[in-house]
């Protein structure tokens, strides 16, 4: 319950940082800097992005090799970060009908894993998030792998 309500309250935070202010090229290294200091505002980042098709914080957390599969039945999609942030911004924001939820599978000084569910009606999307810490000390998303699974 603790760790939903504090999501919560960061999202909060973060989407009020989004829809109050319009920074400048030059405030998006302190964006940058403010979203990417501990692998919890990533995964919490990365959720309200997915949740509301946010291209521009979508680009905030992956890095720049990230690499995206999605399982499709017998094949495997393989994205770029490049192409899901074109997808996000084709999509334009829009509010996702879904509840999200995570658990941090292992974490390290330098690397954690998270799995992030997103509920939607009919069905769960499973995101295995690969987060870690680049020489900056940012974290930033390397790899997710997703799944998607009937209910």
């Amino acid at each position: 319950m603790k760790k939903n309500l504090f999501a919560c309250l960061l999202m909060l935070c973060v989407s009020g940082m989004f829809g109050y202010s319009r920074p400048l090229n030059n405030d998006d290294r302190l964006l940058k800097t403010t979203v990417n200091s501990k692998p919890l505002t990533v995964v919490n980042a990365f959720i309200e992005a997915s949740t509301h098709t946010d291209a521009k914080l979508l680009n905030l957390v992956l890095n720049e090799n990230a690499k995206v599969c999605v399982c499709l039945g017998e094949k495997i999609g393989k994205h770029s970060k490049r192409e899901l942030v074109s997808f996000y911004k084709k999509l334009g924001k829009s509010d996702l009908n879904c509840e999200s939820d995570y658990e941090i599978i292992s974490s390290s000084k330098t690397l954690t894993l998270v799995r992030v569910d997103l509920r939607f009606p009919l069905f769960v999307q499973r995101n295995y998030i690969t987060i870690e810490q680049g020489a900056e000390g940012l974290w930033e998303i390397t790899q997710v792998s997703r799944f998607n699974e009937n209910i």
